[in-house]
C-alpha cells in the first residue's frame, strides 16, 4: 500500500482517536501519531520571541495563541497526529484554585512550597475560587486558544491534578502520616476536593465544547467527549493497601463521572498498584510512562519504553481488556515492542528529527502493517 493513502483527514484521525477510547478488537491496529519538525521541507519555520517574563510565559493568552501557531506551522502531523494544545498552568493547578500559594517558575509553576494545611484541628473549606487571578487567566487563555483554532487544532482541558496529589500540594510530606493518624480527616478533604474537581472538569469543559474540536488534555490524545488522564504519583509513597483505601475509591468515582478516563502510570514504583487499576471499569486504558535511565547502545540516558519491565505492563493491560498509550518513545523502540506484543490496542505518538524520517518511518508502518485503514 502506499503510505501517501494512510494520510488521514482532520476528521478521520479525530474519529480514529476517539475509537481508542472504546474496548480492544483483534485485529483493529495501532494508533500511530508521528510528527517532526518541518527543518527540511523547504518551509520557513515562524519564530516567536521568547516571553519578556513569567508572566507572559504562564498567564498570557496572547503569547500562548502566537506560541500555538507557530507550533502549528512548524510541524509536521503524520498519520494519527493531531496538534492538541496543552493549556498549561503547571500539574495539579486544582491546589491554587482553591487557594494555596503558587510561584511561576520557568520550567513549572509550584504549588507545595507554603502548604496551607497545617493541622487537622482547624476546619477545612476548599472551593474552587472564581475570583483568583490563575482561574481568570485559565479560563481567559482557554477561551482565547478555541477562538484561535478554526478547526486546526484541539485545546486541553489545564492539568487540574490527581485529587492525591492535589492534597499532597496542601499538606506536604505530613499526608503521609496523617493517612494513618488522622485517615477519617484524610478521606473527607480528598472527597470535598474531588467535588470541586469534577465542578471545575465541567466548567472547563463547557468552555471547550463550543470550538467543536473534540477534547485534549496535557497527553496528545482526542476524544469527541470530555476525557481525563487520572493519576496517582504520590502513590509511589504508599502501600497496595493504603492504595486500596484512599485512592482506588475516589479514582473510581472520577472515572465513573466522567466515563471516558486513561490512567496515567508514572514509573516503576506504581506498578505495584496495577492489578487494582486494571479492575477500574470506566478506565480505558494505562498511559506507561518509565524513568530515564541507560540504555544499551545509546548515548546518555533516555526512556526505554521496550524493555522486559515495560512489556509485561502492556501484556497485562491488553489481557485485562485496557488499551495501552505511550508518549514520545524513540521510534526505534516501536517495532520491537509491536514484535513482543502486537499492534492492537496502542495509541503511540513519536517524534523524530525530520519530515524525510517521518515520510519513511510511516511508510514502514504500513508495510508493517502497524495501522489498519
Amino acid at each position: 500500500m502506499d503510505y501517501n493513502n494512510a494520510q488521514f483527514s482532520i476528521e478521520q484521525r479525530r474519529a480514529r482517536q476517539k475509537r481508542f477510547f472504546e474496548p480492544p478488537e483483534k485485529g483493529e491496529g495501532s494508533y500511530l501519531a508521528v510528527t517532526s519538525p518541518i527543518n527540511d521541507s523547504g518551509i520557513l519555520p515562524v519564530q516567536v520571541p521568547p516571553p519578556k517574563d513569567l508572566d507572559e510565559q504562564w498567564l498570557s493568552a496572547d503569547y500562548a495563541v502566537k506560541c500555538t501557531e507557530a507550533a502549528h506551522q512548524n510541524t509536521y502531523w503524520g498519520l494519527d497526529a493531531l496538534h492538541t494544545v496543552f493549556v498549561n498552568f503547571g500539574p495539579g493547578v486544582l491546589a491554587a484554585l482553591v487557594g494555596a500559594p503558587y510561584k511561576l517558575m520557568p520550567g513549572t509553576i509550584w504549588f507545595d512550597l507554603e502548604p496551607p494545611i497545617k493541622d487537622w484541628n482547624t476546619p477545612h473549606d476548599f472551593k474552587v475560587d472564581p475570583g483568583l487571578d490563575i482561574y481568570k487567566a485559565i479560563e481567559t487563555k482557554t477561551r482565547a486558544l478555541c477562538d484561535a483554532s478554526d478547526g486546526r487544532f484541539t485545546i486541553s482541558v489545564t492539568d487540574i491534578g490527581g485529587q492525591m496529589d492535589v492534597l499532597f500540594s496542601l499538606r506536604g510530606e505530613d499526608i503521609l502520616t496523617d493517612m494513618m493518624e488522622y485517615p477519617d480527616e484524610v478521606k473527607k478533604t480528598e472527597k470535598q476536593l474531588n467535588d470541586e474537581w469534577i465542578k471545575y472538569f465541567n466548567t472547563i469543559t463547557k468552555i471547550i465544547e463550543p470550538a467543536g474540536c473534540g477534547y485534549g488534555s496535557w497527553g496528545p490524545v482526542v476524544n469527541d467527549k470530555p476525557w481525563y488522564p487520572i493519576q496517582c504519583d504520590m502513590s509511589v509513597m504508599i502501600s497496595p493497601k493504603m492504595f486500596e483505601e484512599f485512592v482506588l475509591p475516589e479514582l473510581d468515582r472520577v472515572s465513573a463521572t466522567i466515563g471516558q478516563t486513561i490512567y496515567h502510570l508514572d514509573g516503576p514504583e506504581e506498578i505495584r498498584h496495577l492489578d487494582m487499576l486494571l479492575t477500574m471499569k470506566h478506565n480505558t486504558c494505562i498511559q506507561w510512562t518509565p524513568l530515564p535511565h541507560t540504555i544499551t547502545g545509546v548515548k546518555g540516558t533516555g526512556q526505554d519504553f521496550a524493555d522486559k519491565m515495560s512489556i509485561d505492563i502492556y501484556k497485562r493491560s491488553l489481557a485485562a481488556g485496557k488499551k495501552v498509550a505511550l508518549f514520545y518513545p524513540p521510534a526505534n523502540q516501536i517495532e520491537k515492542i509491536f514484535n513482543e506484543v502486537g499492534p492492537d490496542g496502542f495509541y503511540i505518538i513519536t517524534n523524530v528529527n525530520t519530515r524525510k524520517e517521518a515520510d519513511e518511518f510511516i511508510e514502514h508502518a504500513m508495510k508493517q502493517k502497524w495501522v489498519k485503514i
